[in-house]
Formats: structure tokens, sequence, C-alpha cells
């Protein structure tokens, strides 16, 4: 039995989804190839599940339009994901360059359609209608959840021939691409990963990006000897005046690291508020591709290996700490 969450939804109507789930669900399924379903098939019942908000029995007529789906586009789901709470990036076209969109929509009507007649659809009002295709429909978004989001890793140039801090700067520039805080994310646990490698016998903290240093009782993101290590995407005044100066109160070295096109905004700020010589700053980039080939010894063989064990450390913190899993990052063959 399909087991939901759908907040007020009236409990006949609730009654129906989980009927009518029944069927759609087996669909869904059988178009899994070696674990995958295609995204167009997501798309297609986001599409599909819209237009029964206003329209019953569901013809195309209502949905399509010469050989795709009405108001197929990328912004078009992007939106309906957004009405489910759901804001990362997914697929540019949305389903509309495809010529399959229209094959699943087909379907899916013509299963909804069936399953719907059996139900009594037919005598549901407009805001019953309205309440059932919207649980429909996020359930088909909790689809792009687990079958999108959860297995699309983060793909980057990862080339073994560039500097260790080039690669840093496009898995970061990846993640400020998807949106949201990935960015920030991915640069926490590379250098995360990064501290591990360098010091592997310390037990180097693994939190989730959003968990704040004051509910773990770290100085830091990180703190390693007597040294509070600060991560941020953006170097704010706040950081400086209040948790850097908090760290040399106690007896802690402090050191602030940011992308590289922050560094030079961070070390202004710190001058102003009297820090420049007390507070170490540095990027990123530099901090986790520098002692990465320092450890490799600077050998392209080495470089090799060590950027592959940083990119499986990194991906098992994440594995660890995070719930969305997608923020793990697709390692490539040449490694």
């Amino acid at each position: 039995m399909v087991k939901l969450d759908v907040g007020d939804v009236p409990p006949h109507v609730e009654a129906v989804a989980v009927a009518m789930l029944a069927t759609i669900a087996p669909w869904y399924e059988s178009q899994r190839k070696r674990g995958v379903v295609d995204s167009n098939v997501m798309c297609a019942g986001m599409y599909i599940t819209e237009f029964l908000a206003t329209a019953f029995p569901l013809t195309p007529a209502v949905y399509a339009a010469e050989s795709q789906v009405k108001g197929a586009s990328g912004a078009k789901a992007k939106s309906l994901l957004a009405q489910h709470g759901e804001t990362r990036k997914f697929t540019r076209e949305g389903g509309r360059t495809s010529r399959f969109t229209i094959r699943h929509a087909d379907k899916l009507a013509e299963i909804i359609n069936a399953s719907g007649m059996a139900e009594g659809l037919a005598s549901f009002s407009g805001s019953e209608r309205k309440a059932l295709a919207f649980v429909l429909q996020k359930w088909f978004v909790d689809r792009v959840r687990d079958d999108y989001f959860e297995k699309q890793k983060i793909s980057a140039e990862i080339n073994p021939e560039n500097s260790i801090r080039t690669t840093v700067a496009n898995l970061m520039q990846a993640g400020r691409e998807r949106g949201g805080t990935t960015a920030g994310a991915i640069a926490q646990h590379l250098v995360g990963a990064k501290l591990q490698i360098r010091f592997p016998s310390e037990r180097i903290n693994v939190e989730s990006y959003t968990t704040a240093d004051v509910q773990t009782g770290r100085a830091g993101d990180f703190q390693v000897g007597d040294t509070a290590i600060h991560v941020t995407m953006s170097p704010s005044e706040r950081l400086f005046a209040e948790r850097c100066a908090h760290n040399l109160t106690q007896g802690f070295r402090s050191r602030v690291l940011v992308p590289e096109n922050a560094l030079a905004a961070a070390v202004q700020m710190a001058n102003i508020l009297g820090f420049a010589e007390r507070i170490a700053i540095q990027s990123i980039e530099d901090f986790v591709g520098t002692n990465v080939e320092e450890v490799a010894g600077f050998s392209k063989s080495g470089i090799r290996t060590q950027l592959r064990i940083l990119l499986e450390e990194y991906n098992g913190r994440i594995q660890k700490a995070e719930a969305d899993h997608s923020l793990q990052v697709e390692i490539p063959e040449n490694l």
C-alpha cells in the first residue's frame, strides 16, 4: 500500500489518491532501467497531474500540443517543483525536447483515466480534484527527489593533469551552478577531507554543513591542535569580530578559508578590523590543493592517487553527514 504525507487533505480524497497510486506506481517502476528512471518520466508525471487539477478525463486535447506536452519546459518543471518545496536545479529542458515525454504522458493519462473512473473521480468537485491532483503531483516530486537528486552526483571537470586547486575550483563552481548552499557544503567537506588526509591520526570532525559551531562546542568548522578553522563562502565582519575574536581570547589560533574570488575582500575586512597580523586568511582552493599535492610528493602518479583519495574521503563524509547524498562527487574513471 502506498503511504502518503499529504497534510490537510480530506480523507476521501486521500483514499482515492492511494487507490490511484496503486496503479500509477507499478507503471512508474516499469520505466526503471538498470535502476534508473529517466527524468522525462518524472516530468510527464508532474505535467499530467497538473492538468488533472482542471480537467478529467485527460484527453490529448487537454495536455498535448503537436508532438509535445503543452507548456513543457525547464522553467515549468522548476515552478512545479517549487510548489512542493523543492528548489534544487532540475533538468534544463524539463522534457520539452524529448519525444519520449509525450509518450509517457499518453500512457499515464490512460492509467489515470481508467483508475479515476473506477474511483468515481468524475463526481469530484473542482476543489476535490485540485487537492487530488496536488497529492499525486507531490508523489512524482518525491520521485524526483529519490530518483534524480539523490542519484545525481556533482559533476565537474576533474583532470589529474591539472593542479588540484583547479579541480577544487571546478567542484565549487559546479556547486554554485546547482544553487542553494551546495557550493558551501562542497567547500566545507573538501576541507574536512583534506585535513583527514593530512592528519590521518587525528579524528577530524564530520558534521552536516548546516550544523553551527556552537552546537558542537567546536572553536570553528574544524579544530586541529590549537587552530580554529573557519570555512565560509562569504566572509563577514561578524565572523572576524565575533567568532575569530573569541578564538583569540580563548587562546586559539584562527584561520579563515574563503573562495579565491573572496580572498581580497576577506583580507581587507581583517585589516579594517585590526586582525591582519593575528588571523591567517587563505583561499580554499590553495588550502586544499597545495597540501594534497605536497602529500603526493608533487609527482604525477602521486597526485593522481591522492586526488582519488581526496574525492573518496569527501564522498564518505557526505554519506555520513548529509541527508542529501547528491552532494557526492562523480569520480571519473581516469583516476
